[in-house]
């Protein structure tokens, strides 16, 4: 006996067995049906899944292994850290610039003082230009600091990074091809008076050997029917014919698809 406790979006589930299951619903889900029925759908919708997720491999070949590859390219970690050392750099040596051009502006000033006899005045100037000095000076030594840190990183290196082409191969190929076999059993069920699945097209035609042949006014594919039962051959039979009817057409040629060692 399952005894259920009501949370906002989610069911807390106390089987017999004493362990705690949590079950959550959508919004739309949540006003349509019960708390209690809210496991029901979850088990439904996670085998949903999980079929999807098996015909996705299949039809992306996940399980093929592209073996492990290194990239060598530039190393991105020192590019930015050289990229962050350069604009530190040139903002420094500005600074250094217009710190010696005050320093230089103050020393006239002094020398000006100097000239003039001035008392007060000359140790005011001398003051100041003295802090410009130690400014100066504390400025020269951060881009000093920054010089030695661009020496340290040294030329443009360059890295070993993982081959990410199979996860793109692997990602970009299921969707394309999912996407695909979609569009391919919408149209070819328009062409059918029965209901078929993906599945049991990818079993009794796509997977399955046969020969082709291209003459001068159409494609010919043959399919093997050997090992199928008779209620396989018949489904066949009939999906060719839903085939034959989509007109898909290959160069301008028409593809045609018969059957070959069919029994019936």
């Amino acid at each position: 006996m399952e005894e259920t406790f009501r949370s906002t979006d989610f069911v807390i589930v106390e089987p017999a067995v004493g362990k705690t299951l949590v079950y959550w619903a959508t919004p739309k889900v949540k006003a349509l049906l019960e708390a209690t029925e809210w496991p029901r759908v979850y088990r439904a919708r996670t085998e949903i899944q999980e079929n999807s997720f098996k015909r996705m491999i299949d039809h992306g070949a996940l399980n093929t292994n592209y073996g492990r590859k290194r990239i060598v390219g530039p190393d991105r970690h020192q590019q930015r850290a050289r990229e962050k050392l350069a604009q530190s750099l040139e903002a420094a040596h500005k600074r250094v610039h217009t710190q010696i051009e005050a320093f230089e502006a103050q020393q006239a000033q002094v020398a000006e003082s100097v000239s003039k006899g001035h008392g007060k005045r000359l140790a005011q100037r001398q003051r100041a230009l003295a802090g410009l000095e130690k400014t100066w000076k504390d400025t020269q030594h951060k881009y000093d600091q920054l010089t030695e840190q661009a020496q340290v990183l040294g030329p443009p290196g360059e890295r070993a990074d993982r081959d990410v082409r199979k996860q793109t191969i692997m990602t970009v190929r299921t969707l394309l091809l999912e996407n695909a076999l979609t569009s391919f059993m919408a149209v070819l069920l328009g062409h059918l008076n029965l209901k078929v699945s993906l599945d049991a097209i990818m079993r009794i035609l796509l997977e399955r050997s046969g020969a082709r042949m291209e003459t001068d006014s159409q494609v010919i594919y043959w399919v093997n029917t050997t090992g199928l039962s008779v209620s396989y051959q018949r489904l066949l039979a009939q999906v060719t014919d839903g085939l034959c009817a989509m007109d898909v057409r290959h160069q301008g040629k028409p593809i045609r698809v018969r059957l070959r060692h069919m029994s019936l």
